[in-house]
């Protein structure tokens, strides 16, 4: 028996069953990946996690429709006063010549980072987003010490890989509440990992499964497409995260904890996150870094704008370059 999402809707198991049946390729062999093999792939996943059975034993509730929390309040004035917030915000940016960001940056202070993002924040969310406007920006997130934790903690869930390892896997806990909202900003979510096509599948298929129960009244679930470590190339002798594999530089934004597994021409897509391991001090990060994810979602280029933050962060003694980032740890 299905889990109803409430009436005139489908029962919630065929929602996300049709979802990774729409987007995602076959588990077990990821070079066998096409059209025809998508229709097996949400059934096996589903059987595999026992999604449902979770669900039963905590049924979703009627908590009807979920409010943007960044709802559009501004009126009257507020492009003006959004466009001189904005040029308060770069306007030390013009002293930072290109050549000082040549290389692979980081964040070297974290807490200043996020400090920075929480005194702009007002600036950052109401410049250029509007509600109506139709996203086409493509959000892309590393799941690894960004979404979740593997480091051996007692988990949400736990992950069987085809190569017989088990994985205890614990989810950020604002993961949820931080997937949706990027769903209200971004025309699509990936994900994008080093590590295999089935550990990646599966763990999108439970963060799926959780983000229905927190969310019923939605119709779009958080991923439409996954990158694996198929999808990456070897930079030197480096394994690195192609962004052109999803779209143009200019509509891409890539959320990592290691902004190292870059290649160096995309680092200006990349916005680094606090590292997660499952420790309290850690919960900050994900949506720490909101207001900045919804002002990137609405420019007009990503890199380009993202050249210009960094040269303010460095004034700011937020961020390190390195010009090769062959053995060394972010």
């Amino acid at each position: 028996m299905y889990l109803d999402q409430g009436p005139g809707r489908p029962p919630l198991r065929a929602h996300i069953s049709k979802h990774f049946r729409t987007n995602f390729g076959n588990v077990s062999n990821p070079s066998t990946r096409s059209v025809d093999s998508k229709s097996k792939v949400a059934t096996k996943l589903i059987l595999t996690s026992n999604p449902v059975d979770a669900l039963r034993a905590h049924p979703p509730t009627a908590t009807g429709d979920v409010a943007d929390s960044t709802a559009n309040d501004a009126v009257g004035g507020a492009d003006t006063i959004a466009t001189r917030g904005l040029g308060k915000l770069f306007e030390s940016s013009d002293a930072v010549d290109d050549s000082v960001l040549d290389g692979t940056y980081s964040i070297r202070d974290m807490d200043g980072f996020e400090k920075w993002i929480s005194d702009h924040k007002s600036t950052l969310c109401n410049s250029g987003f509007e509600p109506d406007k139709p996203n086409k920006k493509t959000l892309v997130l590393d799941p690894d010490n960004t979404l979740i934790s593997s480091d051996g903690y007692e988990g949400d869930f736990v992950v069987d890989c085809n190569n017989e390892k088990r994985y205890s896997i614990l989810l950020h806990p604002d993961c949820i509440t931080f997937l949706h909202e990027m769903v209200a900003r971004y025309a699509e979510i990936a994900i994008y990992t080093s590590s295999s096509y089935v550990y990646a599948t599966k763990i999108a298929c439970q963060i799926g499964v959780r983000y229905a129960r927190a969310y019923p009244h939605e119709d779009r679930l958080p991923f439409s497409k996954i990158l694996s470590s198929d999808d990456c190339i070897l930079d030197g002798a480096e394994r690195k995260k192609d962004l052109h594999r999803l779209r143009s530089l200019q509509d891409v934004v890539f959320v990592d904890d290691d902004p190292y597994y870059s290649i160096r021409s995309q680092n200006d897509n990349v916005v680094q996150v606090r590292r997660f391991h499952g420790k309290e001090s850690e919960r900050s990060g994900l949506m720490a870094i909101v207001p900045l994810l919804s002002y990137l979602s609405s420019v007009d280029s990503v890199p380009s704008t993202m050249r210009k933050l960094k040269k303010v962060w460095y004034n700011n003694r937020l961020v390190k370059i390195v010009q090769s980032t062959m053995g060394v740890n972010c």
